[in-house]
């Protein structure tokens, strides 16, 4: 799929996805919380010091990078958008700009102190969470990215079924495409843990992958 991006900003190639989930998926694992509320950005520095051990994913020419900013480059005065937690690089060799992948992460079925949230709103409508792809803020020029969810309990489909039942109550907002709802992963079929929704951004079709892990 092209839109007007393509024409000067090389697309990330859409054959790299899979080799990153699944090495999000192999490294999640052996990702465990060090208490029952710990921050995601703690988890997700943990997680990328996995992954840059990961030989699988060592061997693509992929580099990640943790809590990188994003720009609105089409404003005469440039404005940050944010920071994305994991941004993986391709690369082009010499050709700049090097498309990325990005993904943001959002704990799930967390205990507190004052008792136990869920705080699937905050990863389905929430400014940090899905709507900074649908708001395109994180998805300009991208055909695709990702959310990823640390579920504290350890109840991955009790978590996915949760996201799927508050993506159906929010389709308007969320720009979901039309008759397509949250279902099981094209690029990884059958692998436990890893979901996707379409959404119909201004000019084009954008997919949102969603990995859960139990940590």
């Amino acid at each position: 799929m092209k839109h007007r991006a393509a024409e000067w900003v090389p697309l990330f190639p859409e054959e790299e996805v899979p080799f990153i989930l699944a090495a999000v998926l192999r490294s999640g694992v052996r990702l465990k919380k060090l208490h029952n509320a710990e921050r995601e950005d703690h988890l997700s520095d943990r997680l990328r010091d996995l992954l840059e051990a990961d030989k699988g994913f060592r061997s693509r020419p992929v580099e990640l990078f943790r809590e990188v900013p994003l720009y609105d480059r089409k404003l005469a005065k440039e404005k940050q958008l944010g920071r994305s937690d994991l941004m993986f690089l391709y690369s082009t060799g010499v050709a700049k700009p090097w498309p990325y992948f990005v993904l943001e992460s959002k704990r799930l079925h967390v205990t507190f102190k004052s008792g136990r949230k869920s705080l699937v709103a905050e990863y389905v409508t929430g400014h940090q969470g899905m709507m900074c792809f649908v708001e395109e803020r994180y998805s300009r020029d991208l055909e695709s990215g990702g959310m990823l969810g640390y579920v504290f309990d350890g109840n991955v489909e009790e978590a996915r079924a949760s996201i799927a039942v508050s993506l159906d109550s929010n389709r308007k907002q969320l720009k979901c495409s039309q008759g397509l709802g949250f279902k099981s992963s094209s690029v990884l079929r059958g692998r436990v843990g890893v979901s996707e929704s379409s959404h119909s951004l201004s000019n084009r079709e954008f997919r949102i992958y969603h990995v859960f892990l139990a940590v």
